[in-house]
């Protein structure tokens, strides 16, 4: 995927702001659905004992912040109020996209013997009109008595999400 706007270390800051945690690239059919599996969900991977709930009669929002070329400050904001903060370690590439490193490997029972690996890798970057690029590069391979079933696929896709004033 092509990265309209790289970052170098001198622009880096421009991803600090606030956006939607809803994509505005999402297609009708599945945009009443991603609600609850947005921004916020991509982040959490689902491995956190305290997974991150939406209600949906309450408005959402995150807040970036590059502290260093190496750490991105994430504000979760909930009615205007920040609820939760992380930050996460973060390397700017020569291809002008800041990797996040945020719990890449996932185990799901025992790999290879009954269960699966699960590698998600993410990055980030910004659209000429200043809208949040957020690229995932999926693998999750797996097998059942470590050769029957052996399986593995990867998959990417791109959401963008609009900044919030």
């Amino acid at each position: 995927m092509e990265n309209p706007s790289p970052l170098t270390k001198s622009n880096v800051v421009s991803l600090n702001g606030k956006y939607s945690i809803n994509a505005s690239n999402e297609e009708e059919k599945t945009r009443k659905y991603w609600m609850y599996n947005n921004f916020l969900q991509e982040l959490d991977r689902k491995l956190l004992a305290d997974t991150f709930k939406i209600d949906s009669a309450k408005t959402y929002a995150v807040r970036l912040e590059v502290l260093a070329n190496d750490k991105l400050k994430i504000d979760y904001i909930e009615n205007g109020e920040t609820i939760r903060e992380r930050i996460l370690n973060a390397k700017l590439k020569k291809d002008g996209y800041l990797y996040l490193k945020n719990k890449n490997v996932g185990l799901v029972l025992v790999p290879y013997v009954a269960g699966a690996i699960d590698i998600k890798k993410t990055r980030l970057s910004k659209t000429e009109d200043g809208e949040l690029i957020f690229d995932v590069a999926n693998h999750r391979s797996g097998a059942f008595m470590i050769i029957a079933f052996l399986d593995g696929r990867t998959w990417k896709y791109r959401k963008i999400y609009p900044k919030v004033i």
